[in-house]
């Protein structure tokens, strides 16, 4: 079963109560170009918001072009630096913020990824102090509730847990340890921040490893790209590989990660004592390689010759890993449902596969 129009309808539809209410707002986006930023531009345009989105100069003529049919309802603005570029012009007339933009593992320096994202939340949330914002929604992640390490253990992680990560420890642990740590610092600095700035009513989201279509501003040029590369490794690769090894298994769908953070701008303010944070893994986000694997099998024949070679030797284990209470999402904006781990990997490979016939790829037999 192919899930993505059907999951596109839905969340539009679902969007759909924002429209004569919202039109008036105009929504600043950090990173529109990425993954989530790009997702989070659809949700928006669909609620009827206005919105203006940052890209970098060398991205942002291609993410205009893909909302060109929205005419002066989206706009980019050209931010070459969110840690030190001039954002005046970015937050003219913005009436809200969605902070998106952030260093990612593996694409920055593993030694810029810490100062990176403190410095960058710190630098958009003053300028948009200046410019008299008064809400915003914040990316935040699960690393800012727990470590990896924390994480690979069987308890139940919420909206009020921090992660015990620190410099020594994610020196030791490694890079995914290290981006960790500058998800909880930069939160941690946005915390402080909303304290001495109590005008200025804030709301984080915490996605797990984000899956699914990207949003019609992604810029990209391959068929995936970040964590969508775990899945598409399930049908790329050499014939008669084995079933990758399991990684962490807390995923999110992208489409509710960016209507959660759609929904926040409605949420009711409250004080920084009181923070809005939450929780963006559904009870179903939790699943093991090789049950994605044996699904893809029964699901798709057509991709079964692109499928690792599963040998029943798999010990893939849910039980030594945490669990996520995602109440907050029902107590502060109402949601309830998220997509579950199927729909999660089904739409990453619709996304995969429309994106390979986009580029002319050839699928690998």
């Amino acid at each position: 079963m192919r899930f993505s129009g059907l999951a596109r309808a839905l969340t539009h539809l679902s969007a759909s109560r924002f429209i004569t209410s919202s039109s008036k707002q105009t929504v600043l986006v950090t990173g529109a170009s990425g993954f989530l930023g790009s997702v989070v531009v659809d949700e928006l345009l669909a609620a009827g918001y206005r919105v203006r989105g940052t890209a970098r100069s060398a991205k942002a003529p291609r993410v205009q072009k893909a909302y060109a049919s929205f005419g002066d309802r989206f706009q980019v603005a050209v931010v070459d630096d969110l840690t030190t570029s001039d954002l005046t012009d970015a937050f003219k007339d913005i009436n809200a913020l969605i902070h998106v933009g952030s260093p990612l593992a593996g694409k920055a320096p593993q030694n810029t990824l810490v100062k990176g994202s403190v410095d960058g939340t710190l630098h958009v949330l003053d300028a948009a102090l200046k410019a008299g914002v008064s809400k915003a929604v914040v990316t935040a992640s699960i690393f800012s509730l727990a470590s990896p390490a924390q994480i690979h253990i069987p308890n139940m992680i919420g909206a009020s847990d921090w992660s015990n990560e620190t410099e020594e420890s994610a020196a030791a642990a490694g890079l995914l340890a290290t981006y960790g740590l500058g998800k909880k610092l930069a939160e941690k600095a946005l915390w402080d921040f909303a304290s001495a700035h109590p005008e200025v009513d804030v709301t984080t989201i915490h996605p797990g490893f984000l899956y699914g279509a990207p949003g019609h501003g992604q810029v990209i040029d391959k068929p995936v790209d970040g964590t969508n590369g775990y899945v598409y490794q399930l049908i790329s690769g050499p014939a008669g590989r084995p079933v990758p090894a399991q990684g962490m298994p807390a995923a999110t769908h992208v489409r509710d990660a960016a209507l959660l953070h759609v929904l926040a701008l409605k949420a009711a303010p409250s004080p920084a004592s009181k923070p809005k944070r939450i929780v963006a893994v559904g009870p179903d986000g939790r699943f093991t390689w090789l049950q994605a694997v044996q699904w893809l099998y029964e699901t798709r024949p057509e991709l079964r010759a692109r499928l690792p070679t599963v040998t029943r030797k798999e010990t893939h284990n849910l039980d030594e890993w945490s669990r996520w209470d995602s109440s907050s999402a029902k107590e502060i904006v109402g949601f309830e449902k998220f997509r579950g781990w199927r729909e999660i990997v089904g739409d990453s490979i619709d996304g995969a596969l429309r994106r390979e016939k986009e580029l002319g790829i050839a699928s690998a037999q």
